[in-house]
């Protein structure tokens, strides 16, 4: 009877106990104290709520326990800052939601795609979704502190940012402040006084440039540090929507130049960075006459290393990354203009890509063509190395889809066979994956490769005359093609079976098509792939320096021939499945 009581116990704290219980079962010991010391368990025990817990460590972080019980009633108002009632699980959170409190005040959540995280009022979440009976609890690693007021709020109540509130004030920017879901990068007083009296008072008599330089410092959605990552561009409020650069590292976060000295300092309508240095749009470094003793020369180089570095548009970035084949061709082409007056994703071949396909002057012998070539290396939008996922297609510019494969076997990503060497280098207007060959546009579906190719004669007859077109026009595919001479190595008795039995062709027709796309950067040695014949059966790739062989009889001898609807790879036999070798006599 004992073993039964305890065994109920447990599974009724496990599968149905109430908030205080899972709490207590999950390790969230200081919480359950505080909460009985501010006399709020009752409370928590008679309604259904969803609870944002933090841990054990982070309470320690705020302070001793001696600490935090010295003022219960200010304790109290924390702890119901953690409550909202009802049950939010993690598929309600959304980026930007907010939801009110016992406290009566708003608690916002911000998603975070590029690293998955999620947080509330900056706090991440670690583990989510701890079902209750009567709620549900979010385990986070900091405690939230209840804001006292907005951003405008935040800045009138630091003494050390009242030079930034005076500047803020002087040109009317306190309502935009006061707009939701604003980040803003709160330079110091010290920060305003390295810029030195001459170079302040010159900016200050300006009110539109000084409006444009505050404005730089406000970016229109909410970025807790769990958030920014390393060289990530943040586009801002000033009128050319000019964008900032993070840089993330072990030691903290710089934007552009100036440290973040204080981070997530929480406002009712946003997130507030103090930084060390005031930020200045790369435009206004010459104009505003930064480093008097350089002669114009270095002035140029300054300025154009820092817009390159930190507010570079795609054409910059390429060019700070060595992809000057590119932008020269890119230009040749008049598609500088074109690049510039969007947001895309460049899938930029290396100098050397551009090398292997033809010299400088083969490449700008038909610019027609080269365009087409360049546009395909284009899309409309941000596509982030996060966003690929195997098989999926985007549409290019030039009118054409290209198509992402993931290999996990060795971690390769492609994009029409080519490998991305780097990714995510982003622009102000865009991103850059950095490409191991230049791709070219294809110029239909497999059966026009096939039906364009001569060499590939006997495949197309046989492919007819076994009725499977349609298969191969199918939607991802890969076809090891045989040439003529690979037909021709068969015996003509094996050649005369094929032909009068349709249905044993199209079985070994079927053996040399792979239901998905598998470019050579994603073949690896002893790999089996399945087919489409009748009885799924498997070819083996072999795969050393010397190439890459199928059933080690098959040489690949020309790979990565791109399809609108897969890949196709010549090789220079028959493959046969091996239950049909004593069919055809094989190895007598």
């Amino acid at each position: 009877m004992f073993k039964y009581l305890g065994l109920l116990c447990v599974v009724g704290s496990v599968w149905c106990g109430n908030l205080v219980e899972v709490l207590q079962t999950d390790g969230e010991s200081l919480l359950i104290k505080y909460v009985t010391a501010a006399g709020l368990a009752p409370a928590i025990l008679a309604g259904t709520y969803t609870i944002f817990a933090p841990t054990d460590a982070a309470f320690n972080a705020v302070g001793t326990e001696a600490e935090l019980l010295k003022d219960t009633a200010a304790l109290a108002e924390i702890l119901k800052y953690h409550v909202v009632k009802g049950v939010i699980p993690s598929t309600a959170a959304t980026n930007e939601l907010q939801l009110e409190t016992l406290a009566g005040t708003k608690i916002r959540f911000n998603t975070y795609s590029h690293n998955h995280a999620v947080t509330v009022e900056g706090s991440k979440i670690t583990k989510f979704d701890l079902s209750a009976s009567n709620g549900i609890i979010h385990v986070i690693e900091k405690v939230m502190m209840p804001p006292t007021g907005d951003i405008v709020d935040l800045v009138v109540g630091t003494s050390d940012l009242s030079t930034l509130l005076a500047q803020v004030q002087d040109v009317g920017l306190a309502s935009a402040l006061k707009g939701d879901g604003l980040t803003v990068f709160a330079p110091t007083n010290a920060a305003f006084a390295r810029l030195g009296s001459t170079l302040l008072r010159r900016i200050t008599s300006n009110k539109g440039l000084l409006k444009e330089i505050l404005e730089y410092h406000v970016v229109p959605h909410t970025e807790y540090s769990a958030g920014l990552y390393n060289r990530e561009f943040l586009r801002t409020l000033d009128r050319h929507h000019d964008t900032i650069r993070v840089h993330a590292y072990g030691g903290g976060i710089s934007i552009n130049n100036g440290k973040v000295t204080q981070a997530d300092i929480a406002a009712t309508n946003g997130v507030v960075h103090v930084i060390d240095h005031v930020l200045i749009p790369a435009r206004y470094l010459l104009f505003l006459g930064f480093g008097k003793c350089l002669n114009m020369f270095r002035y140029c180089c300054i300025f154009l290393a820092v817009h390159c570095v930190f507010g570079g548009n795609l054409v910059e970035v390429l060019q700070a990354n060595g992809e000057s084949r590119l932008v020269q061709y890119a230009t040749a082409c008049g598609l500088a203009d074109t690049i510039l007056g969007g947001t895309f994703t460049i899938f930029a071949p290396t100098n050397a890509a551009f090398d292997a396909l033809g010299t400088e002057q083969e490449l700008l012998s038909d610019k027609t063509v080269l365009t087409t070539i360049l546009l395909y290396h284009l899309t409309n939008g941000v596509i982030r190395s996060t966003d690929a996922k195997n098989e999926l297609t985007v549409e290019s510019v030039a009118g054409l889809k290209v198509r992402f494969n993931i290999y996990n076997h060795n971690n390769a990503v492609t994009v029409e066979g080519a490998k991305i060497s780097k990714f995510d280098l982003d622009a102000s207007n865009g991103i850059v994956h950095v490409i191991d060959k230049v791709m070219i546009p294809p110029t239909g579906g497999i059966v026009d490769l096939v039906s364009g190719n001569k060499d590939l004669s006997t495949l197309l007859s046989l492919v007819q005359k076994a009725n499977i077109t349609g298969i191969i026009q199918s939607d991802p595919l890969t076809v090891f093609a045989p040439t003529n001479a690979a037909f021709s190595r068969l015996s003509s008795n094996v050649l005369n079976r094929l032909n009068s039995d349709t249905a044993l062709l199209k079985e070994v027709l079927e053996y040399h098509l792979v239901p998905h796309t598998e470019y050579s950067p994603g073949l690896y040695n002893r790999e089996y792939l399945r087919t489409l014949d009748a009885k799924r059966d498997v070819i083996r790739l072999s795969v050393s320096e010397r190439g890459v062989s199928v059933n080690s009889y098959g040489h690949v001898i020309k790979a990565d021939i791109p399809a609108t609807n897969g890949v196709v790879h010549l090789i220079d036999h028959v493959l046969v499945p091996l239950r049909y070798w004593r069919t055809f006599g094989f190895g007598k």
